[in-house]
């Protein structure tokens, strides 16, 4: 429908799930619901937040595989609160990693050191996805914008 209203002034960008969808009972059926999204009329992929990269670049194999070739924005997430990380993961069930849980656990109490060390992680994150080819970066900013200013002005963007 919205192609029928302008076809030039609107995009129509699809969710994506690196780790799968927390409701689909596999990878596999999660890339072919992706797959039918794009043969829907979906332009490109925005991805639900992760935290390895690793999975980021699976996904896109896997994509690839499925025969989806559309631009796939990875979703990133500066830590603000360990807390509200565990509580915003466990509902869109992303897993944290070892190396998350080991960086944020241990300052949870002191809401500076967090804040630095989610801008930190992110940073490295986001520098990573750019230099693995990204075509672009989605934050969840979850209205915090400092930390989100901070990432973008260290990437040099």
């Amino acid at each position: 429908m919205i192609r029928e209203i302008d076809r030039d002034f609107f995009s129509i960008s699809v969710a994506g799930f690196p780790e799968g969808h927390i409701n689909c009972p596999d990878r596999e059926t999660d890339t072919k619901y992706l797959k039918m999204k794009m043969d829907h009329g979906g332009e490109f992929v925005i991805t639900q937040l992760f935290f390895d990269n690793s999975v980021y670049t699976e996904y896109l194999q896997r994509l690839k595989t499925a025969g989806v070739n559309a631009r796939v924005i990875p979703g990133i997430l500066p830590v603000t609160s360990y807390d509200g990380l565990i509580k915003f993961c466990t509902i869109c069930g992303t897993t944290i990693t070892k190396e998350g849980h080991d960086i944020f656990k241990p300052i949870s109490d002191d809401e500076e050191a967090t804040r630095k060390a989610g801008v930190e992680f992110a940073f490295r994150q986001c520098q990573d996805l750019l230099d693995r080819g990204s075509s672009g970066l989605h934050f969840f900013t979850l209205n915090k914008v400092e930390p989100l200013k901070e990432i973008w002005t260290r990437l040099g963007l």
